[in-house]
């Protein structure tokens, strides 16, 4: 059984040229941002459903087909009939409608026949919904099976298609509700509690509030402090300015990492202030890519690559400036260098063990993790820690510091990671627990704070 999307370009607000999924929202049309999201939530192929193509309309689904293998263009209801099967599971959104990426994946995998998104009765509705029960509203996203879509399609006329399939399947039987608006805020690839996003663009206006709704959710949470406090309002503003040009989230991780060895080169050459302004220029720019990513939903093989590249530019400074200094009589200063990526490189395999084994990053383990995070030894913290000392001319003692730093970060989160693996395994495995109670030492407290 194949999962295809279903999405419709037909319907056009009162005076305008275009359909509604012509309109703009994150620099892309709302029918192509909602090909992308189908397709990331596992959608084989999707079929979009339009009337009349526009202009517009034409030049944004051109786009999307060469962005996005397996979109079929189809008009009215025997084109929705001759491109689903019976066999087929319909993922199908209503035109227009900005939905959120957990709330698409909910209904896309959700058991049952037919899967309907819901607000119920006490939800707070962002939108206008219609009424399908007495304690709930339809949320304009569901699954149906390809021999309805097909039978409906087959007798739809001058009938709406979504509105139709909604009623058809409401009539044959019942339905698996997936009540979006019950679906948990907590985001961990985000680190932090995501509004949900669910808006329907019919005008200009509010594809231009899907759109703040949209950077805002792109966000990232559990941040070192420039990252947390400094950084967002660039990265937001270029987020913005970059979303309608055709430059991709990759292109700018390419320019970031180009950036990262001009610092590299003017550390190494002792052009020390010019490098350090570069890193200090490159923490925010390093955001926009990953911004860009998720707020445009255009991501790529390649885009973990880009932690790769930020590592080798962080461990290439430390070496450029141990080049530099020991190249003006300070023999310490590759043993320095040395610390600062060995503790830095054992804490990142260290984190991303952690995360493979739990599903979970260790940063976002718990409170004192979190809150550690802000001030831990980063990329970031590391060269806005070093600026007082530039300013007064200690750059070695500043390096001096970073290694201090990288090492006493890798301690503290090494004893950390002992204690939530532990954590982890006892909750997972008796065995383990077992083993842990089997095997505790006397002298310690145990859990309820009691000695033994």
């Amino acid at each position: 059984m194949a999962l295809v999307a279903l999405l419709y370009a037909h319907h056009f607000s009162a005076g305008a040229d275009e359909p509604l999924a012509a309109l703009g929202i994150t620099g892309i049309a709302s029918v192509d941002r909602q090909i992308r999201q189908c397709r990331r939530a596992g959608a084989e192929r999707v079929v979009v459903m339009v009337e009349r193509v526009t202009p517009r309309l034409a030049a944004a689904l051109d786009r999307a087909r060469r962005a996005t293998p397996g979109v079929e263009v189809v008009h009215g209801g025997d084109g929705v009939r001759a491109a689903i099967r019976e066999e087929d599971s319909v993922l199908s959104l209503d035109e227009g409608l900005v939905a959120d990426e957990r709330a698409i994946a909910a209904v896309a995998w959700a058991t049952g026949d037919v899967v309907l998104g819901v607000w119920m009765e006490a939800d707070e509705r962002p939108i206008a919904a219609e009424r399908i029960a007495s304690d709930r509203f339809f949320a304009g996203l569901a699954r149906f099976p390809g021999r309805l879509v097909r039978s409906v399609a087959g007798r739809l006329g001058d009938w709406d298609m979504q509105a139709t399939l909604v009623r058809s399947a409401l009539g044959e039987g019942p339905h698996t509700p997936v009540e979006v608006g019950r679906i948990p805020a907590y985001c961990p690839s985000r680190r932090r509690e995501v509004p949900l996003q669910w808006r329907r663009a019919v005008d200009a206006a509010s594809a231009d509030a899907a759109t703040n709704d949209a950077l805002a959710a792109a966000q990232k949470g559990i941040l070192d402090w420039p990252a947390r406090f400094i950084h967002p309002p660039i990265e937001n503003l270029l987020t913005r300015l970059l979303l309608p040009t055709p430059l991709t989230p990759n292109m700018i991780s390419v320019g970031v990492f180009l950036l990262g060895l001009a610092a590299m080169a003017a550390f190494a050459l002792g052009h020390l202030w010019i490098g350090l302004i570069l890193a200090l220029i490159i923490g925010p720019l390093d955001g926009v890519d990953g911004k860009l990513a998720r707020t445009r939903v255009e991501f790529s093989k390649w885009g973990d690559l880009e932690h790769v590249a930020d590592k080798v530019v962080e461990y290439g400074w430390f070496a450029a400036l141990a080049y530099y200094f020991n190249s003006i009589g300070h023999g310490g200063a590759w043993p320095l260098a040395a610390i600062c990526v060995g503790f830095a490189l054992a804490e990142a395999v260290q984190g991303e063990f952690f995360r493979r084994f739990t599903g979970k990053q260790i940063d976002d383990a718990g409170a004192f993790e979190r809150r550690f995070r802000l001030v831990a030894g980063r990329r970031n913290t590391f060269f806005w820690s070093l600026l007082p000392f530039a300013a007064f001319g200690a750059w070695y003692a500043g390096f001096a510091m970073i290694a201090a730093y990288s090492a006493i970060t890798f301690f503290v989160m090494q004893a950390r990671f002992f204690v939530r693996l532990q954590e982890y395994g006892s909750e997972n495995s008796d065995q383990i627990a077992a083993n842990f109670a089997k095997t505790a030492y006397t002298f310690l407290p145990d859990s309820a704070g009691n000695a033994k």
